[in-house]
């Protein structure tokens, strides 16, 4: 897969993932006209994001296990595109 910037904060992957950083804490997943925000913890050279153990969009619609695959491997290849690590986390509530 590839990488490409499409505006400040904002990367899209071949098969069409966009991730954007909404503001320190919180970045924006976008899939097939679905969006899923998630939350991150930012260090240095790593960042940890964290996922629900059954990770919904904004909707409310459960994630499906293959897209939540290929958003994770999205998500690896983007960080690791703006020079950061990228480590997930199950979100307790």
């Amino acid at each position: 897969m590839g990488v490409e910037n499409i505006r400040s904060q904002a990367a899209r992957t071949d098969n069409g993932v966009v991730l954007r950083n909404v503001d320190r804490e919180t970045m924006r997943v976008e899939y097939g006209g679905r969006v899923m925000d998630v939350q991150v913890e930012r260090g240095v050279e790593r960042s940890g994001i964290y996922l629900p153990p059954s990770p919904t969009w904004n909707d409310g619609e459960v994630v499906e296990e293959e897209t939540l695959v290929l958003i994770k491997g999205a998500i690896v290849e983007i960080q690791e595109y703006w020079g950061f690590a990228a480590d997930f986390l199950v979100l307790e509530v």
